[in-house]
């Protein structure tokens, strides 16, 4: 039987590890032992600009380490690397047949991430989410036939979530959305069920900074509206 290939495509700290870590409790999937682009023998050559565009890998290379981690008995074979996002056309050509699905985060949330992981300055935190609000607009209007998912449904309604997902692809309707997951989150390394990080993590965030990231976000009102973001903030 022919595999196919599943993608995660999300900004990075938008939860794609949980998504990640709940998928592959499926008897159906194979899932590689990191992300893609952090494997030792891909890590150097994926990390260099990977939210760059134009740049090129060895997709030849990438294929067959990633098939090395793969059990290709497995009817799915699951990935998620964060730079994805900037590149899926590359991947639907080298990967077939492919599915993906997109998951989107509250752009305060990654702010919040961005500013405490990385350092990174509000205005610059909230033009990044933009950038990738882009790209996942782009590629999953593209690709109607791809599956959306809100991180903000997935840990407050799991069970529809999960639901509307074996319902999209069939195979994955054994997902154990239930179990206990370790991912990064604000207070560290946890290993837990589903919880929504938000309300912690927003309210980190100094008012002045709050309003510095909103006043970013306004300016493009009209990318912010295709999203339930809109609702909220604007």
């Amino acid at each position: 039987m022919q595999p196919s290939y599943l993608f995660i495509l999300s900004p990075p700290y938008s939860g794609s590890t949980v998504l990640w870590q709940l998928i592959k409790t499926s008897s159906q999937v194979s899932a590689l032992p990191d992300e893609g682009q952090k494997l030792p023998e891909l890590r150097a050559m994926m990390r260099e600009n990977p939210w760059d565009p134009n740049t090129t890998f060895d997709w030849d290379l990438i294929a067959r380490v990633w098939h090395q981690h793969w059990s290709d008995s497995k009817a799915i074979l699951l990935e998620k690397s964060p730079p994805h996002l900037c590149r899926v056309d590359v991947l639907e050509q080298h990967f077939q047949p492919a599915k993906f699905v997109f998951l989107m985060r509250d752009p305060l949330a990654i702010c919040e991430a961005l500013h405490r992981r990385n350092g990174m300055d509000w205005e610059l935190a909230a033009q990044r989410w933009l950038f990738w609000l882009s790209l996942h607009l782009e590629a999953s209007q593209k690709r109607p036939a791809s599956h959306v998912v809100y991180y903000e449904d997935m840990v407050t309604d799991p069970g529809h979530t999960f639901k509307a997902l074996g319902e999209w692809f069939p195979a994955l309707q054994d997902i154990e959305h239930e179990s206990a997951i370790e991912a990064h989150a604000v207070d560290g390394v946890q290993k837990r069920p589903l919880l929504d990080m938000n309300p912690r993590k927003i309210a980190k965030i100094p008012t002045r900074d709050r309003q510095r990231v909103l006043a970013i976000l306004e300016k493009s009102a009209e990318l912010v509206e295709k999203t339930p973001y809109a609702a909220e903030y604007f």
